[in-house]
């Protein structure tokens, strides 16, 4: 089973989203995320972790779906 990866679009929602107030997304390209001010990396864990399980969940019900 395959889960599919975290990409930059999540992460810069992310980011946004938790770092509202906080800090300020000044742009993205291939080399990074610049960001202006701080970010509260433990809101950004639970919310990569739920994205994670989600996506995993997903795939297993996928997969069971096909296996029957």
């Amino acid at each position: 089973m395959t889960t599919r990866k975290i990409s930059r679009a999540d992460l810069l929602t992310i980011i946004e989203d938790v770092g509202f107030g906080e800090a300020v997304i000044g742009g993205a390209d291939s080399e990074g995320i610049v960001v202006d001010g701080y970010l509260n990396l433990r809101n950004m864990a639970d919310r990569l972790n739920a994205l994670v399980e989600m996506r995993m969940r997903s795939e297993r019900e996928l997969h069971d779906s096909q296996a029957r």
